[in-house]
């Protein structure tokens, strides 16, 4: 995974790293956002959503478009926003009916973020969460 960090300045700072679909590499990211989130003195209850939605979206991503993802979290006045990329415009996500199979992820998003959307561009798509604080 590469970092790469803008800034000193929390408030517009943001990190940002290629999660490989491979295995220990979400664990890997959790732990990269853990260490950024702690560094910016994020409360605990903030801290655990957004390590919620960062295994959410990029498992889905993995997942649904087969490859890597690109993860951002990005320092907010008064939140954290977390976004996560990945090369298929063509699964947009779409909220479903949780059960055995999964179905949660879209659920958390809304539940835990208090704003979220999609980007689609030309070599695929971004899930983006703001998280407040």
């Amino acid at each position: 995974m590469r970092d790469a960090a803008a800034g000193r300045d929390r408030v517009g700072t943001r990190h940002r790293w290629h999660v490989p679909r491979e295995r220990g590499a979400l664990a890997e990211a959790r732990r990269r956002v853990r260490q950024v989130l702690a560094g910016w003195q994020c409360p605990r209850e903030q801290t655990d959503a957004v390590l919620l939605l960062v295994s959410e979206l990029v498992t889905n991503a993995h997942r649904h478009a087969g490859g890597p993802a690109e993860l951002e979290v990005r320092a907010l006045p008064g939140g954290v926003r977390v976004v996560v990329g990945d090369g298929n415009a063509s699964a947009v996500p779409a909220q479903r009916e949780p059960g055995i199979g999964g179905g949660y992820g879209m659920h958390l998003v809304e539940r835990l973020g208090s704003r979220w959307g999609v980007e689609v561009l030309s070599g695929g798509k971004r899930i983006w969460v703001e998280v407040p604080g």
